[in-house]
């Protein structure tokens, strides 16, 4: 239930590094990272769901598929929905904390 975890947080942490290494404040790095990583989990878990889709539905072919099938977050089955919530929400708690420790200097 936490494998995305480890990326959406390693992608947060890498882009504030890169932030910082171009002397940006820690703020918009750590909320771009935010960004990142939650992108990069549910844009995994949409191409999931398209090959689940070609497997059931599209016979094998990705030219079967429509181009919202991905998308159908309803058609998710209950572990991508609770791996990707649970990453963002770690990302999303990094980010707070990072902007209220920041505020408080």
């Amino acid at each position: 239930m936490f494998a995305h975890v480890p990326v959406s947080i390693g992608l947060q942490l890498a882009c504030w590094g890169i932030g910082r290494l171009f002397g940006v404040r820690n703020t918009p790095c750590v909320w771009m990272g935010c960004f990142a990583g939650s992108a990069a989990c549910i844009m995994r878990e949409i191409t999931q769901r398209e090959y689940q889709w070609i497997e059931q539905f599209g016979a094998g072919r990705r030219a079967n598929m429509p181009g919202y099938a991905g998308l159908e977050i309803w058609q998710w089955n209950s572990h991508s929905i609770s791996e990707t919530v649970v990453a963002i929400a770690a990302s999303l708690a990094l980010a707070t904390i990072v902007t209220l420790r920041g505020t408080q200097r």
